[in-house]
């Protein structure tokens, strides 16, 4: 998980199609939509995210390799409606943390009258550095995950995606011994990265919960 740039999508599109967000049920048929200046912002936000994100999800770090991945709203349409075109409030996710996990949990803590003023309970992946509330450490040849300090907000991040779940924890490991691609993984220092790559290659792999 890492620390993301709000995608710049063009202000006169999310203008427009704000201005057509009148309830929720409005906001559910505007997003199925596939034509016009619909189309062309979920589109841009699918391209500039899977660069941004490096072609992983932005909760749980695994790859995408769905060819068109879900684009999940942090906020949910549900009951959130004005957020649905909203940049800051759209990442790319993996069906597992979109669908399995995630689902139309409601992650606003207490909303305000702007997004950027909205409270959420778990790290969000624009506002939020992941290193300020998730630990990734190495011990006894497994790769660990909890909340720094006492997060609340990473205590919440690691239950509602099911971050230590084994299989979860399994994926972690092979993009550990098999990826380069590091950048993801903020939040993880470059000397545990190292430390964990040298140990995982010289030890059995023993995931913890």
């Amino acid at each position: 998980m890492k620390k993301l740039s709000v995608p710049q999508i063009q202000w006169s599109t999310v203008r427009f199609l704000r201005c057509k967000l009148l309830d929720i049920p409005t906001a559910q048929v505007l997003w199925k939509r596939r034509d016009g200046r619909y189309k062309i912002f979920k589109d841009s936000i699918t391209t500039t995210m899977l660069a941004a994100q490096s072609k992983r999800c932005a909760y749980c770090g695994t790859r995408l390799f769905e060819k068109r991945p879900h684009r999940d709203h942090i906020a949910p349409k549900s009951p959130h409606y004005r957020w649905t075109f909203w940049p800051a409030n759209l990442v790319l996710a993996c069906y597992c943390c979109n669908v399995d996990c995630k689902g139309e949990t409601d992650t606003v803590a207490a909303a305000a009258s702007s997004y950027r003023r909205t409270t959420f309970s778990i790290v969000h992946p624009f506002f939020d550095d992941p290193a300020d509330h998730l630990n990734f450490g190495v011990a006894d040849r497994a790769i660990l995950i909890s909340p720094k300090n006492g997060s609340a907000k990473g205590a919440e991040t690691i239950r509602l995606f099911n971050l230590m779940d084994p299989e979860r924890a399994k994926e972690r490991a092979k993009d550990v011994l098999l990826d380069d691609d590091i950048q993801h993984l903020q939040g993880v220092t470059r000397d545990l990265f190292i430390a964990a790559t040298e140990e995982l290659r010289s030890n059995r792999i023993v995931m913890k919960t």
